[in-house]
């Protein structure tokens, strides 16, 4: 059997499925390379370095968030549903905290992002002007709330329903500017 094709997004992909199994520390050259079954100097062709890599994995984790946003009819549920799917998925993914205090994207991935989330809630009825803001305030408080899995008060309860009331209050907030 011929080995699988060795591009970026193969690289990436197994990356993240040694991610999600195995931890972010499992999460080398050497071992995506054994993933891919090719030699880690290869991997060099398509990714930097592992810099590069954890910043790929991020940008591919944040498109499949984008991809879940349910269709809205107003920006405010848009803002609800990106918040629940990012919280979601940060929940579900393994290490994810460390990973993003590891990675940086490339501004010009973050930049095309950011404009697709602004374009989306100004077709929704947002002021331009405010939409960053928003969007930015409801990314912000996701990330808050998944770098606090530490807590022992968080441990103890539903931590869902309690995310969910404070993004709706943030998002009351931007309905009243």
């Amino acid at each position: 059997m011929a080995p699988p094709r060795l591009d970026r997004s193969s690289i990436v992909e197994a990356a993240l499925e040694i991610l999600k199994e195995r931890g972010l520390a499992a999460v080398s050259l050497r071992n995506v390379a054994a993933a891919v079954r090719a030699r880690a100097p290869s991997l060099y062709w398509h990714v930097r370095n592992k810099e590069a890599l954890f910043g790929l994995m991020c940008e591919q984790i944040f498109r499949e968030c984008l991809a879940e946003v349910p269709d809205s009819h107003d920006w405010r549920e848009w803002l609800r549903n990106y918040g629940i799917v990012i919280w979601r998925k940060q929940r579900e993914i393994r290490d994810i905290r460390l990973l993003m205090l590891q990675s940086r994207m490339e501004p010009d991935v973050l930049r095309a992002f950011t404009m697709h989330m602004v374009g989306e809630l100004t077709r929704l009825g947002i002021d331009p002007a405010v939409a960053f803001d928003a969007q930015r305030s409801v990314s912000t408080l996701v990330t808050g709330w998944t770098m606090l899995p530490n807590d022992p008060v968080l441990a103890e309860m539903q931590p869902e329903p309690s995310f969910v009331r404070s993004l709706e209050a943030l998002i009351r907030g931007w309905d009243a500017n």
